[in-house]
């Protein structure tokens, strides 16, 4: 009996172990899927986007699958984690100033509402897939970065006004050159007649 017991551990465990190391290594890998550049001006709301396909989360929606939002600068500082159930839990909300919806978890949709940006909101961010515990599936990355002043269609009214300031410019030139040859006194040939 005691031989039968062994053997039955023996097995149990060789498969336990081939369930944690063999099947997990095909999930837990890690892979880095999108970077994303988001740029929002001081005191704006932006949203940072986190969207995984559904065949990444699986069929099972009781499943422990979760997303884990962090802020990476110097450090890594956890903010929230949403479950693909759509329980959030916070450990650092900024404030309240960070807004989930956590109904479109299930679709696969983890985004978050980073509200009032601040300074030091601007770093990057990851949204992480976890399948169980400690078991990164993959991750998103979201560089935030502050709106330059300079965009595109601010150009377009620089080049716009440096036109208008030239066309002044040529116009105030003409009329100068103009006024000037009518200032000039007229030659005694052109007040000249003769009469036939």
């Amino acid at each position: 009996m005691a031989l039968f017991t062994l053997r039955c551990f023996v097995v149990l465990m060789v498969y336990w172990c081939w369930l944690v190391f063999g099947n997990g290594e095909n999930l837990c890998h890690s892979e880095l899927l999108i970077h994303s550049n988001i740029t929002a001006e001081l005191q704006s709301d932006v949203l940072l986007p986190c969207n995984f396909h559904p065949t990444l989360l699986g069929s099972d929606k009781t499943a422990d699958i979760a997303v884990v939002w962090t802020q990476r600068n110097t450090t890594t500082h956890s903010l929230l984690e949403i479950s693909l159930q759509g329980d959030v839990r916070f450990w650092d909300y900024k404030g309240g100033r960070i807004k989930t919806f956590p109904k479109l978890s299930e679709s696969g949709n983890f985004s978050i509402l980073l509200q009032k940006v601040q300074l030091y909101d601007l770093s990057l961010y990851h949204c992480e897939l976890f399948n169980g515990f400690n078991c990164t599936v993959a991750y998103q990355e979201i560089q935030l970065g502050l709106t330059t002043f300079f965009q595109p269609h601010e150009s377009f009214i620089v080049a716009a006004a440096i036109a208008a300031v030239l066309l002044c410019l040529s116009i105030t030139c003409l009329c100068g050159t103009s006024d000037k040859r009518n200032q000039q006194p007229e030659s005694s040939h052109e007040n000249c007649y003769t009469e036939v």
